[in-house]
């Protein structure tokens, strides 16, 4: 009697704070019933997932680095394009205090890596940094908010282990030479940080050019030689 009565009373104060706080889709904008978080039924069944985690050879992800340095394994959870359900998913992300989103995608990010081998023996997650005064005027790193979700799902443990040497301008509406040009040498890896660690990923929102991972790999490798470099991303531009 006790518990059903505990129950109840659970279910009735969700369903005022759901009439005092509402919850709406990311995507369309409907609102949610208590049991779902961010998406609708019907708008998360629609994401542009790219199944990357079914994929036993390479990728267009793993494309991206061909040529420049050597990546272990690369994923992303959507495919981004412009006019798409993805790009509100990263917009909310970034600009509109999507910390819970950015967590909750770190979250389904994780349960499809569970499903992939190559990804078993990864012992540490990297979020690439963002300068100080940019974290001072966002409120957060968004790339250390979706690590942390990945983190609860697997039970890895984030290392905040990167910093950027110098602050950087807006990547959004650079060109490709102009993004290389921005990051170009921005990351430096913290002296003895990785000592022992054999596999990391690095975290991040969206790749485009790859130009914010190549660097922030980079330091990894110069900072630590002795380590393999994976990268998690929640989008990837397609």
């Amino acid at each position: 009697m006790k518990n059903k009565l505990l129950k109840f009373t659970n279910q009735y104060l969700e369903g005022v704070m759901a009439l005092i706080f509402p919850h709406f889709c990311v995507v369309c904008g409907h609102e949610l019933n208590q049991k779902r978080e961010h998406f609708c039924f019907l708008c998360e069944e629609d994401l542009h997932f790219t199944y990357f985690e079914k994929y036993p050879d390479y990728t267009v992800a793993d494309q991206v680095f061909w040529g420049r340095l050597k990546i272990e394994n690369v994923y992303a959870l959507l495919y981004y394009e412009e006019k798409t359900s993805t790009r509100k998913i990263l917009h909310n992300i970034k600009y509109n205090e999507g910390k819970e989103l950015a967590h909750f995608m770190g979250i389904m990010m994780a349960k499809k890596l569970k499903s992939n081998p190559k990804y078993a023996d990864i012992e540490v997650l990297i979020p690439v940094p963002i300068h100080s005064k940019k974290k001072f005027s966002r409120g957060y790193n968004q790339s250390l908010l979706i690590a942390q979700g990945v983190s609860e799902e697997l039970g890895i443990p984030i290392l905040d282990v990167l910093y950027r040497k110098t602050h950087d301008k807006s990547q959004t509406r650079k060109s490709k030479d102009e993004r290389y040009k921005n990051v170009k040498g921005k990351f430096a890896l913290k002296k003895g940080a990785l000592i022992g660690i054999k596999h990391v990923m690095i975290i991040d929102d969206v790749l485009t050019t790859g130009s914010t991972l190549e660097f922030a790999s980079r330091a990894i490798y110069e900072g630590c030689g002795d380590v393999k470099v994976s990268l998690g991303t929640v989008a990837v531009a397609h």
